[in-house]
């Protein structure tokens, strides 16, 4: 994940897994790559045309504000920019983005599809399709936010985020994994270790340039939360749900019985017998009975 002219930090390492990849994580990688295509196109048009980096936008309270607009209007659309996001309520950047990368560096979008193609395939199947891709673009909203929080000035762009997540999901679901860190092997679990290490010293320290180094952490804790704790978050869940099946299920019960008890008395005594409170429980009945049929 980048701000805006990144200069993209790039290990270079590798993992050896066996297996091909899944749909899902092809889909990803095609839609990120169909959408920096895009991004090359606006971006020669503009660069043909020429477009300003800062536009003007009045505020309601009379003072004149400084936007910064993006090199081509689609990225300014898109990409995530707390201004635009939160200010004007473009909240669909938080989402669109992921699918973004620096166009002035092909690096980004390869390393982010590199890393993405190694290990999303082992993440998903270990995860199931549904959960994986509820990490993935959970991670990535999470790290857009904690990216605007701590940088709101910097426009956000690149999948980063929610591939950081995936790394560090693959770290905690296979940490005794060999990959390739340059020429060295490294257990998956080091590896993360040493890319969080990196990125928490790059937040406390700056060192320049325009990587979005708190999306970056935004997506290791994210990640790190998501694999230990959402199971036990699916099992809460599931637990009240089944709490609520079991409390209605009692529910319907006790208005049989009642029913049946207000019916015998119909037939006993006549429908005159019964009170006030007695027809309209019957009444109030029928209308839950008549629901329940139409669900």
């Amino acid at each position: 994940m980048a701000n805006y002219n990144d200069s993209y930090y790039k290990p270079g390492f590798g993992v050896s897994i066996g297996s091909k990849w899944t749909r899902v994580i092809m889909i990803l990688i095609v839609a990120n790559v169909t959408v920096f295509i895009i991004q090359l196109l606006f971006s020669t048009i503009s660069s043909q045309w020429g477009m300003p980096v800062m536009g003007i936008s009045p505020e309601t309270d009379g003072v004149v504000h400084h936007v910064r607009l993006g090199p081509d209007r689609f990225t300014t659309l898109f990409w995530l920019y707390q201004p635009l996001a939160i200010g004007k309520l473009w909240l669909w950047q938080f989402v669109t983005y992921m699918f973004l990368h620096s166009v002035s560096d092909p690096w980004h979008i390869i390393f982010n599809m590199l890393v993405l193609w190694m290990f999303g395939s082992e993440v998903e199947r270990a995860m199931g399709t549904r959960r994986f891709l509820t990490m993935y673009f959970t991670a990535g909203i999470f790290a857009g936010i904690f990216g605007c929080l701590f940088t709101p000035d910097s426009p956000i762009l690149g999948a980063s985020g929610a591939i950081f997540a995936v790394e560090i999901a693959f770290a905690m679901l296979f940490p005794n994994t060999t990959v390739i860190f340059y020429i060295f092997p490294i257990k998956a679990k080091y590896l993360v270790m040493i890319f969080a290490g990196i990125t928490v010293v790059n937040c406390l320290i700056p060192t320049g340039g325009n990587v979005a180094h708190f999306a970056h952490l935004g997506g290791l804790l994210y990640g790190f939360l998501f694999i230990r704790y959402e199971p036990r978050f699916s099992n809460f869940l599931i637990s009240w749900q089944n709490q609520q099946k079991e409390k209605e299920y009692e529910k319907e019960e006790e208005v049989k019985n009642g029913v049946d008890a207000l019916l015998d008395k119909v037939n006993r005594t006549g429908m005159k017998s019964l009170t006030r409170k007695e027809r309209g429980y019957l009444k109030n009945a029928s209308k839950r009975y008549r629901k329940m049929r139409g669900k």
